[in-house]
């Protein structure tokens, strides 16, 4: 076994809170020209509770293989779209952990993190729809899984869309078959199982696949590009707290303007 190995462990951590999962990844490897592999993988369904998961989660892992925060080198976020405050909750966390020992940083999008699953299972094109809001979803199309590259080609960019309009946009491209997957199917089922019911074009994957496998979060973090800087989460809307942004000013006794001004730093444009 080499130095490298004998007097460091070296640690990458995935984290992905973008919906109601919380699902933290750490993968090791043994040298630095090793590929790094999966050693745990934890999924927590604490929609709205992920602060107080993250960090104790994250301790309790690398205590059970006998790590501290010191041996994470890599640290990769699932960055969104997504949950306004979860993902601020995952970056937070992200951040004091790299401050403390200097990992290296990377975001990951997580629509084709969505998408991945489905078209590793069948050999089509593919819709990630995720929840954004009631009668709101994410949406990003996808090309088939090259099967010599093992990668997936953005159609489109991912957009932030009524439901009315997500399906105008997967009809638009008149694919033959497609699938179609995420959390913006359940969350507005008797809508989408309308727009399935009068069409075999398209295939509505289980709801398992709402949820990205451990493996290809990994492959993504694998992937990412480090830096010593930290990202920015993929913010496609602003937070329900801005659209009643009144109601709340009000009740902390704060003029709507003062509100306005404090939050034009942080709103997505």
């Amino acid at each position: 076994m080499s130095s490298f190995s004998e007097n460091k462990n070296d640690l990458l951590l995935a984290i992905n809170g973008t919906e109601e999962s919380l699902q933290i990844i750490i993968a090791r490897r043994e040298d630095e020209d090793e590929q790094y592999e999966l050693i745990e993988s934890k999924t927590l369904v604490v929609p709205g509770r992920s602060v107080n998961f993250i960090i104790p989660s994250i301790r309790d892992s690398l205590n059970l293989f006998g790590c501290t925060a010191a041996d994470v080198s890599r640290v990769a976020l699932a960055a969104g779209p997504g949950s306004f405050t979860g993902l601020r909750l995952v970056f937070s966390a992200a951040a004091g952990l790299i401050a403390g020992n200097g990992a290296k940083i990377a975001a990951m999008e997580y629509l084709p993190l969505i998408a991945k699953g489905p078209a590793t299972v069948k050999n089509l094109p593919v819709w990630a729809v995720t929840h954004s809001r009631r009668m709101k979803v994410y949406i990003q199309g996808f090309e088939q899984l090259d099967s010599e590259t093992d990668i997936l080609s953005a159609l489109t960019p991912p957009l932030p869309v009524s439901v009315e309009e997500a399906v105008q946009l997967i009809k638009s491209f008149k694919q033959p078959k497609a699938l179609v997957a995420g959390s913006g199917l359940s969350r507005n089922k008797a809508f989408f199982d309308e727009f399935f019911a009068e069409t075999s074009d398209f295939i509505k994957m289980p709801s398992i696949f709402n949820t990205p496998q451990a493996h290809d979060i990994l492959d993504a973090a694998l992937h990412a590009e480090y830096s010593d800087t930290m990202p920015v989460p993929m913010y496609l809307r602003g937070s329900d707290a801005e659209e009643n942004l009144e109601y709340i000013a009000g009740k902390s006794g704060i003029p709507l303007d003062e509100a306005r001004k404090r939050l034009a730093h942080v709103t997505p444009r």
